[in-house]
């Protein structure tokens, strides 16, 4: 939800939505936005021509590369503990591993999970009486996803 509604503040416009739950789902019907479950159906993939960037927060599914090369600036991901977790669950394996130093990346989107080019990052340290709870940590990184998505949106707006 945090991606969606940031990428509606910056201005941009949203040709469709792969909700990851349904609560983004619920977003994208009240906002009348095209919304599916793949990245890999047929209306996704007809959009891709008029599309400039795609944007990843929270996906479920990787998005091949046969795909991303067909967007003209490619694919985002914003990534929670990115230089330290890369891959799925890097909360719980922050949380599990007693770390109180967090980031939230934004990297481009390349064949290989999570291995882009870091656009931006930010750290940030996380109050120990929350540092232990998965959803303590997301509550302080959620802000991050905003500033760290609209800083790369701003500067890839000129390419």
């Amino acid at each position: 939800m945090i991606g969606l509604l940031t990428t509606l503040v910056a201005g941009c416009d949203v040709l469709a939505v792969i909700p990851a739950n349904g609560i983004v789902r619920d977003l994208a019907k009240r906002l009348l936005l095209p919304y599916y479950n793949s990245v890999k159906q047929q209306e996704v993939i007809g959009l891709l021509p008029e599309t400039d960037l795609m944007i990843s927060v929270h996906s479920r599914e990787i998005i091949p590369i046969d795909i991303l090369d067909r967007v003209r600036l490619g694919g985002i991901n914003v990534h929670p503990c990115l230089s330290e977790y890369k891959g799925t669950h890097p909360i719980e394996r922050f949380v599990r591993d007693g770390k109180t130093r967090a980031s939230v990346g934004v990297h481009r989107m390349i064949a290989e999970v999570d291995l882009g080019e870091v656009l931006s990052e930010v750290f940030v340290d996380i109050d120990r009486n929350v540092a232990d709870t998965v959803a303590g940590v997301y509550n302080t990184l959620y802000p991050l996803y905003c500033f760290g998505l609209l800083d790369v949106l701003k500067r890839l707006q000129n390419e």
